[in-house]
């Protein structure tokens, strides 16, 4: 049993990792505002902020802020799969 398998999730947490996993890219390349994740997994917006920062705490997401859209213009933060967050979502059945 690895690391990442060892870390208990909800099944909330585990709709917005997979939604993470598909939607962003690690290290801030791309990042997410609640959003996308809501309509996703078709969770409410609550539920999603509570999931996704249960993630960040575990080490699966990360929180980025001060970020740019592709043409420079400010975008605000949001948040990114992380390498371990990958594997676990791959892991997920």
């Amino acid at each position: 049993m690895t690391a990442t398998q060892t870390i208990t999730l909800s099944a909330m947490q585990t709709k917005c990792l997979v939604a993470l996993a598909d939607l962003s890219l690690p290290n801030g390349e791309y990042c997410l505002s609640f959003y996308p994740i809501e309509q996703a997994t078709e969770m409410s917006r609550t539920d999603v902020r509570r999931s996704v920062r249960a993630l960040f705490r575990k080490g699966l997401a990360a929180f980025h802020k001060g970020l740019c859209t592709e043409d420079g213009e400010f975008a605000g933060a949001g948040y990114c799969i992380t390498v371990a967050g990958r594997i676990r979502a791959e892991q997920t059945p």
